[in-house]
């Protein structure tokens, strides 16, 4: 019997209430023409269990499919920003959802457990974060030190929806861009899957035939998000669906692109169906690109986004080992920017899973799947959580929405957890990834008291002994966790003391412990730094990102 079936017929095989896990990540590859049959033939109450994959999540969630989720970021990064998925937003604030939200890691080691046919794994990390205490997370003891040990209990997911590049006659699936799909297949019961086309014969498949059940060719099958070498991700597909769904129209974006369309071709013919990209360059579509800059490197006045870039890359050092998660394409710019500069030897690990990816132009989102195709090697999301364990990352960058006088983050919510006011992306690897970190730097675009606060609301991730330096990099100034505190490091050229003390929400003490160093001057960007940064970013994108 043939596991090749229509799109309909492998929808159809997963019931009502089953707990699913999606392959992809982010804005690329999410196995979204599965996600649309679903809501076409009504499926209810399904569960799902992922990494970060926000648009497949959000539309079963606006369809009102989506009866329980679990997972570790809710956020992505386009041309129009940073945005969180409104549908799940909007589910959580207003209580609409069962919902459980953890790192990303520790979803990992859930379905590695599962894999191995183990009850339970260690999943050590998010020391001192508030994670431990919302979710009750089990410890056991270390059997050699006796030190408690956080642990994630086994996962197993019912059924695996994935869309991949290539499948055989016989099921074989690959992918060309795996993440953690090799590990999601093993984990779960059952795997479901589209493919862009059929060839005759796979040699080393990433997800073998005998784990997958159905199969259905259906290119373009990820859209509005890429699949590599196929099509990029839908500009304004997403923009629509987001903009519908933000504006509370939800019934409207799923009538005129779910429900509406009888079928997949239907559906492409509606969304404009998915373009070609050349992957020789990553410049922007026509009519996405931000107006040009006025003047370039040393010619024009150096601008708060300019300041902010530089002062990111100065934290990388040459020959360190550094890292960018989801929603960093500033501090990606940044990398760039210090690899062209005065870190040759740095080497880039991007969460996309490319190693020193080749960067000749500033992107719209650190996830850009054409950063695998001139890379020195690739790497899958579980192997880049493997080692910040073994401490083979010297630096990393985090965002955060919130920092306090601690260096605690909050990326998960403001107000109260259970029922926030307003809910952030959530940690993606930060609270399992930062205790690990020797160089932690985290960007604040724009230093104000709402950013830079007395006590966070949540403490997504803390710091921690194993880092030896912690700096805070803002658009007015730099910060250094000094003695448990924060204390100012550098003011940029032309701020007032006074002022940045009244953008700030806890008192600014100077550099030294004690308070007995006045804080410097943050040196301006150099000539070659700004001839640079011009080069990466010809037409100023990043003065509309910060």
């Amino acid at each position: 019997m043939s596991r090749i079936v229509p799109l309909s017929e492998a929808a159809a095989a997963v019931p009502d209430g089953a707990l699913l896990t999606l392959g992809g990540f982010q804005l690329n590859r999410a196995p979204m023409a599965l996600v649309r049959e679903l809501i076409r033939q009504g499926r209810s109450r399904l569960r799902v269990i992922t990494v970060p994959n926000p648009l497949p999540l959000d539309l079963l969630a606006a369809a009102g499919a989506l009866a329980e989720a679990e997972f570790g970021f809710l956020g992505f990064q386009y041309e129009d920003g940073f945005v969180v998925a409104p549908a799940m937003r909007r589910a959580i604030e207003t209580g609409g959802l069962v919902w459980r939200e953890r790192d990303v890691y520790e979803i990992v080691q859930a379905l590695r457990a599962a894999a191995f046919g183990l009850p339970f794994l260690p999943a050590p990390g998010p020391d001192g974060s508030d994670y431990g205490r919302v979710n009750r997370t089990p410890v056991v003891a270390d059997p050699s030190t006796g030190e408690a040990v956080p642990v994630a209990a086994a996962v197993r997911p019912d059924i695996l929806l994935v869309h991949v590049q290539e499948a055989d006659r016989a099921g074989n699936l690959l992918i060309t861009d795996p993440y953690a799909e090799a590990l999601q297949a093993r984990a779960s019961g059952r795997v479901i899957a589209t493919a862009e086309r059929l060839v005759e014969r796979i040699e080393r498949p990433t997800i073998p035939a005998a784990r997958v059940e159905l199969l259905a060719i259906v290119p373009g099958g990820a859209h509005p998000t890429s699949c590599r070498g196929h099509y990029p991700y839908a500009v304004e597909s997403i923009r629509a669906c987001i903009g519908l769904i933000s504006d509370g129209h939800a019934a409207a974006y799923l009538e005129r692109f779910v429900t509406g369309p009888t079928d997949h071709d239907d559906y492409l013919a509606a969304a404009g169906g998915p373009g070609r990209w050349d992957i020789r360059t990553r410049a922007s579509p026509a009519g996405d690109a931000p107006a040009a800059v006025a003047g370039t490197g040393a010619a024009r006045a150096v601008a708060p986004a300019d300041r902010y870039v530089v002062g990111l890359a100065r934290a990388v050092a040459d020959g360190e080992v550094v890292a960018t998660g989801v929603a960093s394409a500033l501090p990606m710019l940044a990398v760039a920017l210090a690899k062209r500069t005065h870190a040759p030897r740095a080497v880039y690990l991007n969460c996309v899973g490319a190693v020193d990816p080749v960067i000749d132009a500033v992107s719209p989102t650190s996830v850009d799947i054409r950063l695998l195709d001139r890379c020195a090697a690739t790497i899958s999301l579980p192997d880049m959580f493997d080692m910040a364990r073994r401490g083979e990352i010297d630096r990393m960058f985090f965002g955060a929405a919130q920092v306090d006088r601690e260096a605690r983050l909050n990326l998960t919510c403001i107000g109260d957890y259970a029922r926030p006011r307003i809910k952030l992306p959530g940690p993606a690897g930060s609270a399992s990834m930062r205790p690990y970190i020797p160089g932690v730097v985290i960007g604040v675009p724009r230093h104000s008291a709402r950013s830079l606060v007395e006590r966070v609301d949540f403490a997504t991730s803390v710091a921690s002994p194993r880092n030896r330096d912690t700096v805070v990099v803002t658009d007015v100034a730099m910060l250094r966790l000094r003695d448990g505190r924060l204390r100012l490091a550098s003011l940029h050229a032309g701020v007032d003391r006074k002022a940045l003390q009244e953008k700030t929400g806890f008192a600014l003490e100077d550099g030294a412990p004690g308070g007995g160093t006045a804080p410097e001057t943050t040196p301006e960007p150099s000539e070659a730094e700004m001839r640079a940064l011009d080069r990466l970013d010809p037409q100023g994108l990043r003065h509309r990102m910060i």
